[in-house]
Parts: C-alpha cells; sequence; structure tokens
C-alpha cells in the first residue's frame, strides 16, 4: 500500500524503465507492486530498484521474504540489480525487511510520531541477504551496503538505538547518522551492527557478533561482544568448502 503525494516506485531494466507514482495506472507492474510487502505512508519518498530481466523483478516483488517499509517524507531507498533474499521459516530464514520510520501503535500516546525523514537506504548489486531487518529511524540518516555482499539469517542492522540516551542536561547523545558496509563483507548468523559504524570491504563478521565500531580496514575477521578483529590477511568465497575445492581443483 502507497499513501502520500508524489511517491515513486522505479524499476530499471536493461531496456529502460517503469514508475510507479502516488497516483497508479493500470499496468502489469503497479498490479505486482500493490501486492508486494510494499508499505510507503509519507511524501515525496523513492524506492528505485534495478533488475537484468522482468523475471527477475516478478519474483523479487512476488518474494514472501521482500519486504519494504516506510514512514516519513523524502526518503530514498535504491536496491542494485541480482538481489537475492533467502526464506525458510524452518530455519528461521525470514528474508529481508527494510525499515524506514515506523508506524503508531495502538499502545503509544495519542500525537506521538515515530515517523522518519530525509534518510537513504542503497544495497549494493549480486548481494544476498537470508533473514535481516535493515532500519533507519534517525532523521537525515543512511545506511549504506556495498556489492557482492552475503548476509546470513537473524541479522540485525539498526541505524538507531529506537529510546533516547542523555546526558544529565537532558540533551540526547545517542543519535544514529550512519551504517556503511564494504563490498564483498560477509555477515554471519546472528550479527547486530549498530549505529555510526563502518566495515571496510573483503571481511568476515563472525557469528553472533554485536558490531559497535568501526572496523575500516580489509581483510579481516571481526568477531565478538563487543567485536574486535580476530585474525588478519583473509578473503572469504560464498561457496561451500567441497564446493571450492572442486572448483580450484579444475
Amino acid at each position: 500500500m502507497i499513501k502520500g503525494t508524489n511517491n515513486e516506485f522505479i524499476l530499471h531494466f536493461p531496456e529502460g524503465k517503469t514508475e510507479y507514482l502516488s497516483k497508479p495506472t493500470d499496468s502489469k507492474w503497479v498490479n505486482l507492486i500493490s501486492k508486494a510487502n510494499v508499505e510507503i505512508d509519507g511524501d515525496n519518498n523513492q524506492v528505485v530498484m534495478s533488475f537484468a530481466s522482468e523475471g527477475e523483478a516478478e519474483a523479487l516483488l512476488t518474494h514472501p521474504g521482500f519486504n519494504v517499509m516506510i514512514y516519513g517524507n523524502n526518503n530514498q531507498v535504491s536496491i542494485g540489480s541480482l538481489l537475492t533474499v533467502g526464506y525458510n521459516p524452518a530455519w528461521n530464514m525470514l528474508g529481508m525487511h527494510l525499515v524506514i520510520g515506523t508506524p503508531i501503535d495502538n499502545w503509544v500516546a495519542p500525537g506521538t510520531s515515530r515517523r522518519a525523514d530525509n534518510c537513504r537506504l542503497e544495497i549494493g548489486e549480486h548481494v544476498n541477504i537470508c533473514g535481516a531487518m535493515i532500519y533507519l529511524q534517525e532523521d537525515n540518516s543512511h545506511i549504506t551496503i556495498g556489492r557482492d555482499t552475503m548476509i546470513s539469517w537473524g541479522v540485525n542492522i539498526w541505524c538507531t538505538d529506537a529510546h533516547t540516551v542523555g546526558d544529565l542536561e537532558g540533551n540526547p547523545c545517542n543519535y544514529g547518522k550512519f551504517i556503511e558496509i564494504g563490498n564483498h563483507v560477509w555477515v554471519g548468523k546472528d550479527v547486530k551492527i549498530g549505529k555510526n559504524v563502518r566495515i571496510g570491504s573483503n571481511n568476515i563478521i563472525g557469528w553472533g557478533s554485536i558490531v559497535t565500531k568501526s572496523v575500516e580496514a580489509s581483510n579481516l575477521i571481526i568477531a565478538g561482544v563487543p567485536a574486535k578483529v580476530v585474525k588478519e590477511g583473509i578473503t572469504w568465497d560464498g561457496r561451500t568448502v567441497n564446493e571450492y575445492r572442486n572448483y580450484i581443483q579444475r
């Protein structure tokens, strides 16, 4: 469901693009988007997705694990082509949940707003996400995820604490401003990545780690609670060990 004015949902294909506006027309793509797990409530929001083919677009938009929720104004979401979304409830692989702002629940005091404005969320090409919630709540904040990145399941990437921490004079001091993940990063199962963190390219974040500080160098294993560098001089491949051994022995 898309509510508000001047909202755009744009699908890029090699041969051109199809636009979805806040005043939809009757077309194949508008009908697919209206049935997808997409909710936009606000004005001047834009979602841009790139695809290698129309079949790829149909598969993702109808995927039960694909979910985009935007509550606020002037927000931008950009998703590169060949995004792979995992979904296996038996393994707790629950897909990709992109969330900017939050709706008002019935237990929140009347007049409360938890919307977010002027946020940006970018996902590069060839990214694999099995089960992650990627969440922006602070105005003017952003999350970027580089190409060829692999995100396991049980993962939270939150550019917010959701609530306020202040100093003794009452000034907020825990603003979420950014999370930036480089290219070709493997984010392991049950990893949590907090606000204001940069992760360099070609790294691995180990299973169950909690990342609260930036690690901008490359070719590292980062693990632990809180996460720190535990091994240097590594690289990784998305194939299983047996598949990889067969590949290099050819």
